[in-house]
């Protein structure tokens, strides 16, 4: 799965400063006294690719190795998307897509470069088979791009995104039915996320894209469980579902929303959370990852009803909660801004237990991605990592 805006590079960079060292060895949802990890098995998360160069680099300058996306097709294909320091040096980026087909034994790095095209970065990947996916990211003015293979990646063509918007996120059901969600800067702002957007959708694989919902906030994450089943999540506490394909969108109660009207500064939407990330196994069993804006302060939401109601599953006192990927309605994974560890619940999110990393530097994971429970990834800032159970 950042926010994920490039602002976002150097601002995983403060983050890593600020949170080295300083995670507990497990979290627990607010309203235990402790958790339940019965019939969790222990396990651990190695380092399976990092960039040559980045062995040149050490502490937190490893975050300038960004990976922002991650897309897992099987057991053994996987394919990254992000970007790292081009030759001018660490202000200068290149796009570069990471490719495994053995499961994480070796991986390929790639540079798309296209005639026309300066590609510095890359926000999101989505491979809906080995050989079929795409992946959009900005150029230089932060003017919309998108990428599109047919071959698994050894070549991809780039078109312009006419929306004026950051694409942030990009979801396809099948080779021709997609949505993409975007970012703008907030009111008062040059740069950045907070702003409103719109939800794009396609169905002709991404050759043409139609607006299909206007809204106040930026959306960072996209879900769909089928062709007209899906949900979008983002900045001020929002979620939109749709069951008609995109046709029609409605928003859903979170208890985290920004609102317009009356200021509660008791309120949870006082914090301002951004819904980072969101993940639904079936139609009924959704999770969303929240973090606030204006404190270290995370949640994790979830719904066992589609959305009709979501509920504060775990409160995380001291950090945002950047992502969540579940492979069962009671199996899943969760990354938070606390570099040391990847979090596991076997209870559907009632209880969790911390799994660290191990890697010389804390390094901040925004994305996880699995096949099953025996093969899950987590990305970010420094490499890719790959959980192994003892």
């Amino acid at each position: 799965m950042q926010t994920n805006s490039r602002t976002v590079w150097t601002a995983l960079i403060s983050l890593v400063l600020l949170v080295s060292l300083s995670c507990k060895g497990s979290q627990q949802n607010a309203n235990q006294q402790t958790a339940n990890t019965g019939g969790q098995k222990l396990a651990r998360w190695v380092n399976q690719y990092r960039s040559a160069a980045s062995l040149k680099q050490t502490g937190v300058n490893l975050g300038f190795f960004y990976y922002s996306s991650i897309s897992v097709v099987s057991p053994s294909v996987v394919f990254v998307a992000g970007d790292v320091p081009g030759p001018k040096g660490d202000e200068d980026r290149v796009n570069v897509i990471l490719r495994t087909t053995d499961g994480g034994q070796n991986w390929t790095e790639k540079t798309i470069e296209q005639p026309g095209f300066v590609i510095p970065r890359l926000n999101c990947i989505h491979f809906i088979s080995r050989e079929l996916g795409w992946a959009v990211g900005v150029d230089p003015a932060q003017n919309g791009l998108m990428l599109k293979t047919t071959d698994g990646g050894e070549n991809w063509t780039v078109s312009r995104i006419g929306a004026n918007q950051i694409p942030m996120t990009i979801f396809f059901a099948d080779a021709e039915t997609g949505w993409m969600g975007g970012a703008t800067p907030a009111a008062g702002d040059d740069e950045g996320t907070g702003g409103p957007s719109v939800i794009l959708g396609t169905t002709d694989g991404g050759r043409t894209w139609q607006p299909q919902l206007n809204t106040p906030a930026s959306i960072f994450d996209i879900s769909f469980v089928n062709k007209t089943l899906g949900w979008a999540s983002g900045t001020r506490g929002a979620i939109y579902h749709t069951d008609d394909g995109g046709r029609t969108w409605n928003s859903q109660r979170s208890e985290l929303e920004y609102g317009d009207g009356p200021v509660n500064l008791a309120s949870e939407g006082m914090k301002q959370f951004e819904l980072l990330g969101i993940h639904f196994v079936d139609a009924d069993h959704g999770f969303v990852a929240a973090s606030a804006q204006d404190e270290d302060t995370g949640r994790l939401l979830a719904t066992s009803n589609g959305g009709a109601a979501w509920r504060k599953q775990w409160i995380v006192a001291d950090s945002g909660v950047r992502d969540v990927f579940f492979v069962s309605p009671d199996e899943g994974w969760a990354v938070t801004d606390r570099g040391q560890y990847v979090y596991h619940t076997a209870d559907g999110g009632r209880s969790w237990l911390a799994e660290p990393k191990i890697f010389e530097q804390d390094v901040t994971m925004v994305r996880l991605g699995a096949a099953d429970a025996q093969h899950v990834w987590a990305v970010g800032g420094g490499g890719v990592f790959f959980r192994v159970s003892d």
